[in-house]
């Protein structure tokens, strides 16, 4: 275990006055993996990051599986205490976020993953950081529940399909020609291109979204624990510097 979780166990947790300590977390996880970030199995980056962080505070975490959507909506109703996921505002009406002012910290993101959009190799389809040449009368596939994403592409006006919740089936569409496009995660992307669509699907210019990934927090929750909260977001981010944490990283790239 490393120091800084070491220090982090030795200082007690003080509730502001009138607030209980809370004991557990109720996390809701999605039922597809995102390495490297989340795993269905629980032992994605910043599960690892979380896990640790709430130890050091003496917050048990208990972990369930369900769809992004479903995890959404029982966070707005308080039926779980948690969930990852990128700021938007329309997140921010149920959701907590560590914020400074009236924007999320990102100081205090758990990572910022990175967005392009893929194409098949030699397809006119090209981002160059503002707009999307070369669609036509195509659609853009988006993984559902990729609410950022899909606000983006909605702002653009570009058409697009939301119907599936993995990346595998996006780009099975993609390379079948259902698709022209899809926005995917960089790192997952690029891990399942190595490894089934070498040769066939590439990227189509620039990034096109870099947002960070926050622990969100029910409203309930936070109400009855804004002490303990922050406290968390901190733990979170002190964590996410430490040399435990890049160890994990390198053994679970």
């Amino acid at each position: 275990m490393c120091l800084l979780v070491g220090a982090l166990l030795a200082l007690p947790v003080l509730p502001a006055r009138g607030e209980e300590t809370p004991t557990r977390l109720r996390l809701c996880s999605m039922d597809v993996d995102y390495p490297p970030y989340a795993l269905v199995d629980g032992s994605g980056h910043l599960q690892y990051m979380l896990a640790q962080a709430a130890r050091g505070l003496g917050l048990e975490v208990e972990r369930r599986v369900a769809p992004r959507r479903r995890c959404a909506e029982e966070l707005k109703f308080g039926l779980v205490d948690a969930m990852m996921g990128a700021y938007s505002p329309e997140r921010a009406v149920y959701a907590a976020f560590p914020m400074a002012g009236t924007q999320a910290d990102e100081s205090k993101s758990l990572a910022t993953p990175r967005y392009f959009v893929y194409r098949r190799k030699g397809t006119p389809l090209q981002w160059d950081g503002r707009r999307l040449a070369g669609l036509g009368e195509g659609r853009i596939g988006v993984e559902s529940g990729f609410s950022f994403i899909i606000e983006r592409l909605q702002q653009l006006e570009l058409a697009y399909d939301d119907g599936s919740k993995t990346l595998e089936l996006n780009f099975a569409k993609l390379a079948a020609g259902r698709l022209e496009g899809v926005v995917a995660m960089e790192a997952e992307a690029e891990a399942l291109i190595a490894r089934r669509y070498a040769g066939l699907l590439e990227r189509a210019g620039k990034p096109f979204e870099q947002t960070p990934l926050y622990l969100m927090l029910s409203r309930q929750f936070h109400a009855r624990h804004p002490a303990y909260s922050a406290r968390l977001w901190q733990a979170l981010q002190d964590f996410r510097t430490s040399s435990d944490y890049r160890q994990y990283q390198q053994s679970y790239p």
